[in-house]
């Protein structure tokens, strides 16, 4: 079933220029596994990051199905971080929560001022696919 809803959504948040997005994608099956946990983990940092222009979304296969296919999903749980309409760099699996803070604050102003100030470098994720 063609969910065109939150295609269309998605697809509106991710080109209006309006910071990055991160989508998380999951189903039933993996919801109580790792992909809960992924999903706690960005709830977490889009609270944290709250007023950063970043922007996260969790996405259901289970209620999208065509999604998996638009995005080239091909494992639960799968974060893809979207900067200016563009994918940027996709995650595979259960990804810790310095490595998602890290990907995204590369691409906020606000992050990028914090690393520079700390001295703070986040490194590429082995599981991250550019």
């Amino acid at each position: 079933m063609l969910n065109t809803h939150q295609s269309k959504r998605l697809e509106l948040m991710i080109s209006d220029g309006q910071g990055p997005v991160m989508i998380s994608f999951y189903n039933g099956a993996c919801a109580k596994g790792a992909c809960g946990t992924q999903n706690k983990y960005l709830h977490r940092l889009a609270t944290d990051l709250k007023g950063s222009f970043a922007r996260f979304e969790s996405v259901d296969l289970d209620i999208s199905p065509e999604l998996a296919q638009i995005y080239q999903i091909t494992t639960l749980p799968s974060a893809i971080l979207f900067v200016d309409g563009e994918i940027h760099t996709r995650l595979s699996g259960l990804i810790d929560p310095g490595t998602l803070a890290c990907t995204i604050l590369q691409h906020v102003e606000s992050g990028t001022h914090w690393m520079a100030q700390t001295g703070n470098i986040c490194p590429m994720p082995s599981n991250a696919h550019l």
